[in-house]
């Protein structure tokens, strides 16, 4: 059964989000996600951020124009260029060089452990979640400033006795659905960490994504929890007054 309105809402306004909530669906193009928007040149996904906000839903396929590591990451096309791994490092025998690791073998290691995600609509959609489209959903995208994060974060292992977000290295568009995957078990995953994507953002954004699961189960809070209580009600106040200062000791 899908979740509600009113308990996603009870959700954000206790997180005093004004930012919606961004989906991945892994579903075919309809009229149930427009206004659809198609990728041009090889724009990053990030790009599109004020578009989603707009309401607008970027479509991601096979053979589409756009970042074609988005659709690597996202699982549209399961191998990458053999220069990969040189265009993350050193350059050598790529169209550039990102020095994003210490040597190519490094990045090739990573290349190799990825596990690309399995889509079985032939597109992946991102967009504000719809309710209505629950059963196509695969992850679930809050997009915060450190403030809420630590609240979201909070909120992400509020049932756990272990560390429940991790934070690996990898494209924005990879923390949206591959790195769910790739984490031991599920896990919430820390993202807006790429360089390449952080432009598209504003400065004090980042992300953290989940699974339907656990996006479901992070509804449920309870009204004795933190999110009641003096610790967040204290920070979020003391935020109100953009001229207030960090408070230190006497």
């Amino acid at each position: 059964m899908p979740p509600t309105v009113e308990r996603i809402q009870r959700l954000t306004e206790r997180l005093r989000l004004a930012t919606p909530l961004i989906a991945l669906y892994d579903a075919r193009p309809s009229d149930a996600f427009a206004p659809l928007v198609e990728p041009t040149g090889s724009t990053c996904c990030f790009a599109y951020y004020g578009r989603w906000l707009a309401g607008e839903t970027l479509v991601v396929r096979k053979g589409s124009k756009g970042c074609q590591g988005a659709v690597r990451a996202l699982g549209l096309e399961k191998t990458y260029p053999a220069y990969m791994a040189h265009f993350l490092t050193d350059g050598v025998g790529a169209p550039k060089g990102e020095g994003l690791k210490a040597a190519a073998e490094l990045a090739q290691a990573f290349i190799d452990r990825a596990k690309p995600p399995d889509v079985r609509s032939g597109a992946v959609l991102i967009g504000l979640l719809r309710p209505e489209q629950w059963n196509t959903v695969r992850s679930v995208t809050f997009l915060v400033d450190p403030d809420r994060l630590s609240g979201v974060m909070t909120l992400a292992g509020y049932w756990s006795a272990a560390n429940e977000v991790v934070a690996p290295f990898g494209s924005g568009c990879s923390f949206l659905w591959r790195a769910l995957g790739e984490a031991d078990g599920d896990r919430a995953v820390l993202g807006a960490t790429d360089l390449a994507m952080r432009r598209y953002l504003p400065r004090e954004m980042l992300t953290l994504t989940v699974s339907p699961a656990r996006f479901e189960k992070m509804l449920t809070f309870p009204g004795d929890s933190f999110l009641y209580r003096r610790w967040w009600n204290d920070l979020m106040d003391s935020r109100k007054n953009p001229e207030a200062r960090v408070q230190t000791p006497e």
